[in-house]
C-alpha cells in the first residue's frame, strides 16, 4: 500500500518538476546535403513547457510534402523529468542553391519563443557527377579528425562514419586500432543522428559508428590504422525470409581511411610554472581557514576541469612567503568522464601548510597551462589572506620547523637550561580519560539498578500473593452473587502456579497445569485436588451449577491445596 501511496505521488510531482526546467524552443534538419528532388525532415521541438500558437516559418521555395506532424514525449530518468511536444514536416528541394529555413514561434508560458535557423544545400547530381573523379561506391567509411596537427596531452577526436546508399541490416567492427602511443576513451555514439549527405552527385545516409578520444602521450608522428567493419546489406540473388532473419544479407567487409597524427610537444617553450595541463581549463583555489596558529596546518586545494588529459597533469608548486612550510600534495580526485561529444577531465590536489611565523600573510597560488587553440599558455592566479598567531605548543615563534642546513660548518653546542613544561599527549590528560570514564560507570550503575529491579521482581513470594487474592475472595462469600468469589478463587490458584512454576498465565491450561505438577513429582492426590477445584470454578461461572453449601468448602480447599503445592518441591 505504502508503494503504490509513493507511486501515485511520484506521478503527481513528475508534472511541478519538469515545469521547474527552463523551457527550450530548437529546430533540426535531418540532412546537410541533398540532391534536387530529394525529400528531408525538419522537426520543431519545445521542451519541458507545453506550447501554444505554434507559427511554421516560410518554406520557399521547398515544397511541403507533408506536415505539421505532432507527437509528444514523456520521460522521468534518475529523478528527473522531461517533457517534449514537436511538429515535424517533410519537405522537398525544388532548385539548386544554400538555403536557410527560418525560425519557427510558438509562444511559452504567455511568451514568443523563436526557434533556430537550420541551412541546407541542394545540388544537382549531373553537373558534379561531371566533375567527379570516378564513381563512387555504395559504402564505404570515413576516418575524421578534427585537426592532423595537434599536441601533446591534446585531445583528438575521430568519429568513424559510414557512408552508405543501401539498406544496412547490421553491421559487427571486427578489428581496430590499439591507438599506440595515445590513451584513447571511447564515447556512446547511440544518439548520432542519421544524415544525409551529397558526395561527387549521389546522396548518401550517413551515421556515425564509432567515436573515439585519443590524448597522444608521445610526440613526433603517430599512425591510426583503419577500423575494419563487416555490415550486412540485403542480397539481390536471395530472398529475405523474416524481418529480423540473417538469411538473405550479403556481408561486406569495409575498411576505413588510415590517419596519421603530427605531434608536437607543448613543453619545448613553456614557463617554469607549466605543470603539463594541455587543453582548455577552468581553474578554482579554496583555503581554509583563513585563521590559523602556528600549530596548525591550513589546506589549499586546487580544482582542475577541462578538456584535457587530466592524469597527466603534476600538482604545480606553490609560492609561499617565508616562514612557510608545506608538505607534499595530495591527490583528492582524479577522474575523466563522458560528455555528450568529448571527454571532460577532473581533478582535485590538496596541500597543507603551516605557517610557523605570526603575522598577516598573502599567498597567491597559481596554475599554468596550455591552450592549443590559440597556441598560447594561460596562467590562473588567486590571492588569499592569512593571519598566523602564536600557538600554544613547541613551534617556535622567530622561525620555521624545517631542519635546513645553512652551510657545512661545525658549531659548538649550546645548552639551553631554560626548562619548558611538556604537555602530555591528549589521551594521557585526566579530563580526556574522565569523559570515558564517568559515563562507563553510569552505565554500569544504572544496569546494576535495573538488574535488582528484576531480582526483587522475581523474588515475590507466590504463596503469599495467593493468600492476598484468597483473603479477596472471602469478602464475597456471604454476597447474594459468589461469580467474584469463584473468579477470585480460579485466579489466585493459577497465579500461584504461575509465579511458582514460571509459566505464563495464558499457558496455564487444565492440561498443561497436570503435565507440569507431574513433572515436578507432585503428588497425585495433590494434582486431582487442583484439577477438581478448578473444574468445580468453572461450572459455577459459566455452567450455572453452583451450591451455596459448598462456598465455604471451596475457600477451604482452595487454602489446602495452596499451601501443599508451596510446601512441595516444584519449581
Amino acid at each position: 500500500m505504502l508503494r503504490r501511496t509513493l507511486s501515485w505521488i511520484g506521478l503527481l510531482v513528475l508534472p511541478f518538476g519538469v515545469l521547474a526546467q527552463q523551457a527550450r524552443f530548437s529546430a533540426s534538419i535531418d540532412a546537410k546535403q541533398v540532391l534536387v528532388g530529394s525529400t528531408f525532415s525538419v522537426e520543431f521541438m519545445v521542451e519541458n513547457s507545453d506550447a501554444d500558437n505554434f507559427q511554421a516559418p516560410n518554406f520557399n521555395p521547398f515544397k511541403v510534402v507533408s506536415g505539421p506532424s505532432q507527437s509528444f514525449r514523456s520521460t522521468f530518468i534518475n529523478g528527473v523529468g522531461t517533457r517534449s511536444v514537436s511538429f515535424s514536416y517533410t519537405l522537398q528541394a525544388t532548385r539548386v542553391g544554400k538555403f536557410t529555413i527560418p525560425a519557427a514561434t510558438v509562444i511559452v508560458k504567455g511568451k514568443t519563443m523563436r526557434s533556430n535557423p537550420v541551412t541546407l544545400e541542394v545540388l544537382k547530381g549531373e553537373d558534379i557527377a561531371k566533375t567527379g573523379a570516378g564513381a563512387s561506391p555504395q559504402i564505404f567509411i570515413q576516418a575524421e579528425v578534427d585537426s592532423n596537427r595537434v599536441y601533446i596531452g591534446q585531445q583528438v577526436m575521430i568519429r568513424y562514419k559510414i557512408y552508405t546508399q543501401v539498406n544496412i541490416e547490421n553491421y559487427n567492427i571486427l578489428t581496430e586500432a590499439s591507438y599506440a602511443g595515445c590513451f584513447a576513451q571511447a564515447l556512446d555514439t547511440y544518439k548520432e543522428p542519421v544524415l544525409k549527405q551529397v558526395i561527387q552527385g549521389k546522396e548518401y545516409s550517413t551515421k556515425v559508428l564509432r567515436k573515439v578520444a585519443i590524448f597522444p602521450q608521445q610526440g613526433g608522428k603517430i599512425e591510426i590504422e583503419p577500423l575494419v567493419v563487416q555490415v550486412g546489406v540485403p542480397s539481390s540473388s536471395s530472398v529475405r525470409r523474416g524481418l529480423l532473419s540473417s538469411f538473405g544479407l550479403e556481408r561486406k567487409n569495409i575498411n576505413s581511411n588510415s590517419i596519421t597524427l603530427n605531434v608536437t610537444s607543448p613543453h619545448d617553450h613553456s614557463p617554469g610554472d607549466f605543470s603539463g595541463a594541455v587543453g582548455h581549463f577552468t581553474v578554482d583555489y579554496a583555503l581554509r581557514p583563513n585563521q590559523a596558529t602556528t600549530d596548525d596546518a591550513i589546506s589549499i586545494t586546487l580544482r582542475i576541469r577541462g578538456n584535457g588529459d587530466v592524469k597527466t597533469i603534476r600538482a604545480p608548486e606553490l609560492v609561499l612567503p617565508s616562514g612557510f612550510e608545506v608538505f607534499d600534495p595530495k591527490i583528492k580526485e582524479e577522474k575523466m568522464i563522458n560528455a555528450t561529444d568529448s571527454v571532460r577531465g577532473d581533478k582535485i590536489i590538496e596541500y597543507l601548510v603551516i605557517g610557523h611565523r605570526p603575522g598577516q600573510y598573502q599567498i597567491k597560488p597559481s596554475f599554468t597551462y596550455f591552450d592549443p587553440s590559440t597556441g598560447t599558455y594561460s596562467t590562473v592566479v588567486d590571492s588569499f589572506p592569512v593571519l598566523i598567531t602564536q600557538g600554544s605548543g613547541a613551534l617556535s615563534a622567530t622561525g620555521d620547523n624545517t631542519l635546513k642546513q645553512e652551510d657545512d660548518e661545525l658549531h659548538p653546542i649550546i645548552h639551553n637550561l631554560d626548562l619548558h613544561k611538556i604537555r602530555k599527549p591528549l589521551y594521557q590528560r585526566p579530563w580526556y580519560i574522565g569523559t570515558f570514564i564517568v559515563p562507563l560507570l553510569a552505565f554500569l550503575f544504572v544496569s546494576w539498578r535495573a538488574k535488582r529491579s528484576v531480582t526483587q521482581e522475581v523474588q515475590v513470594d507466590p504463596h503469599a500473593v495467593a493468600r492476598e487474592r484468597l483473603q479477596k475472595a472471602k469478602q464475597y462469600m456471604d454476597e447474594a452473587s459468589h461469580k467474584q468469589f469463584y473468579e477470585e478463587i480460579a485466579y489466585s490458584l493459577k497465579e500461584f502456579i504461575s509465579y511458582k512454576l514460571n509459566i505464563p498465565m495464558a499457558d496455564l491450561s487444565k492440561q498443561k497445569i497436570t503435565e507440569v505438577l507431574r513433572n515436578n513429582s507432585v503428588q497425585e492426590s495433590v494434582i486431582e485436588q487442583t484439577i477438581e477445584l478448578l473444574n468445580r470454578c468453572d461450572y459455577a461461572l459459566y455452567a450455572g451449577i453452583h451450591d451455596h453449601t459448598k462456598v465455604q468448602n471451596t475457600y477451604t480447599d482452595a487454602l489446602e491445596i495452596l499451601t501443599g503445592l508451596h510446601h512441595a518441591e516444584v519449581g
